[in-house]
């Protein structure tokens, strides 16, 4: 074989071991996502979270949040030699029963430890000392429900920054008509009106609804959702089940279904 064919292949052996090693040194890209879990082992064997809860990650601008059905905990993050390293960690102190409140303390624990990340497409896991947590991309497990159908019920209220909860035993809720029409019920008064939907705005007009008078929390209720339908130009967001409505500095979160 000539001198320039050798040549030429080992400068072609070079370069597969560069691009390998290159590879080999990408970090997963976590930003922008957030992960729901699927299961979780110890050892090998199947660790069960408490009934009802879910895992839940997500990362946005080098910052981490992370809940396991109780308190939440945000950090800074960054990905170093394929392990989860977080630093300024901070996290909520609500009040959980004792079953929630260690499957919080083992959760936050292990995301302190270093865990190895493998992403692959829509599926992480986080492994470390025998602990291997498995998630999917949130929008691949819970994807967002279309505006148009479900039955949203109001369950909070916003007032600037402060969210407050809907009063108890008082219900009200919007659903959307694929004819352009939104039926109303403010938790007094039922009824209906048009509705425009733009790209990330509502627009409500011609609402019209029975003439109950209606105190207390439901008359409370309903000034603060006809004040927020009753705005110029609503904005509004779908997050899975969640729906916020936002007219200046007031606003609605609702549950769809």
């Amino acid at each position: 074989m000539s001198p320039n064919r050798l040549a030429g292949l080992a400068l072609v052996a070079i370069l597969l071991l560069a691009s390998a090693a290159c590879t080999a040194s990408v970090t997963p890209s976590l930003d922008g996502r957030r992960f729901l879990s699927t299961g979780a082992t110890v050892d090998g064997v199947d660790r069960p979270l408490v009934a009802g809860t879910r895992i839940a990650l997500g990362f946005s601008d080098g910052h981490v949040s992370a809940s396991a059905g109780c308190n939440s905990m945000g950090a800074a993050y960054s990905v170093d030699g394929g392990r989860l390293r977080i630093s300024d960690a901070a996290q909520t102190e609500i009040g959980c029963d004792p079953d929630r409140q260690a499957q919080d303390e083992w959760l936050f624990g292990f995301l302190g430890s270093g865990a190895a990340v493998r992403l692959t497409g829509n599926d992480l896991a986080l492994e470390g000392d025998g602990t291997v947590i498995r998630l999917i991309d949130r929008e691949i497990a819970d994807p967002d429900l279309p505006l148009v159908g479900p039955v949203w019920t109001v369950v909070s209220i916003i007032d600037g920054d402060a969210v407050s909860s809907v009063p108890d035993g008082v219900v009200a809720t919007l659903r959307f008509g694929m004819d352009g029409r939104v039926a109303i019920s403010t938790g007094c008064n039922e009824g209906g009106g048009t509705v425009t939907i733009s790209d990330g705005t509502l627009r409500f007009g011609d609402v019209a609804l029975t003439k109950r008078a209606c105190q207390g929390p439901a008359g409370e209720l309903e000034r603060v959702v006809l004040s927020v339908l009753g705005g110029a130009e609503v904005a509004f967001t779908i997050d899975a089940r969640s729906l916020e409505l936002r007219a200046g500095p007031r606003g609605l979160q609702l549950s769809g279904a």
